[in-house]
């Protein structure tokens, strides 16, 4: 018999996460072009299904870049010298990203702050919705979590993944001449903050592009130029040094 206290259940509930496909009155999506379980294919190989659906949809697929080109991408997860590594790394800074903007500070700390394996189920997750949504699914969660599969920055990760694809045919067809070209992405982010902070203040929304200019530290080709960014926001007072712990 479940408890009737609702402060009981509250607590019961506290350190509890759940992840489903759909609602109840839901059907999942049977579709030769999907896997058979889209949901937690976008859970575990989110990068192969962000770029298999986006493939479908786009003028890519008439330019020689199929599936079986995807599952060949070079390079490995973590090195971000490479394309896959690039792709994975733009990933996890558009969902973070996504997440930081639409959550609130003390969830977002739960799911994408305190254990690595949430973390990165949760940004895998806001794919997942995003995905599953054009099959008429919306995936559910405990804590729920707002809608987010209309979010603006999906529109950069469609750019990215497009420029990183149209160059997978030259790629792998061994030519010599041809070297991958790293994503103009965080470049871009990086000047799109620095206009947040030529008119920016504490009343204004926070800078959206606040997480991808913390995680660029860890590259050396950008480092020089987000510590600085950096310095200038931090500068703006107490406000925004508490806005970059949030992060």
């Amino acid at each position: 018999r479940a408890p009737s206290d609702p402060e009981l259940v509250a607590r019961a509930m506290q350190d509890t996460i759940l992840l489903a496909a759909c609602g109840p009155h839901e059907t999942l999506p049977h579709n030769a072009d999907f896997p058979a379980d889209l949901f937690t294919a976008c859970l575990t190989t989110p990068i192969r299904m962000a770029l298999t659906v986006f493939c479908k949809k786009s003028l890519l697929k008439d330019e020689g870049v199929t599936a079986d080109l995807i599952d060949r991408i070079p390079g490995k997860h973590n090195d971000r010298k490479t394309m896959l590594g690039e792709l994975n790394w733009i990933f996890t800074a558009i969902t973070d990203t996504i997440a930081w903007n639409v959550l609130p500070r003390p969830l977002f700390q739960k799911l994408f702050r305190q254990d690595l394996l949430i973390a990165s189920l949760f940004r895998n997750f806001l794919l997942a919705e995003r995905i599953m949504h054009t099959a008429n699914c919306a995936p559910l969660s405990y804590p729920e979590l707002p809608p987010t599969y209309q979010h603006h920055m999906w529109q950069a990760w469609d750019l990215a993944a497009e420029m990183c694809l149209a160059q997978l045919p030259g790629l792998l067809v061994g030519d010599p001449g041809a070297e991958f070209q790293p994503s103009t992405f965080f470049s871009e982010q990086l000047t799109a903050f620095e206009v947040w902070l030529e008119h920016g203040n504490e009343k204004k929304p926070p800078p959206e592009q606040l997480p991808i200019v913390l995680q660029v530290l860890l590259s050396q080709s950008y480092r020089l130029r987000a510590l600085v960014l950096l310095g200038r926001f931090l500068d703006m007072g107490s406000w925004a040094v508490e806005l970059a712990l949030s992060v």
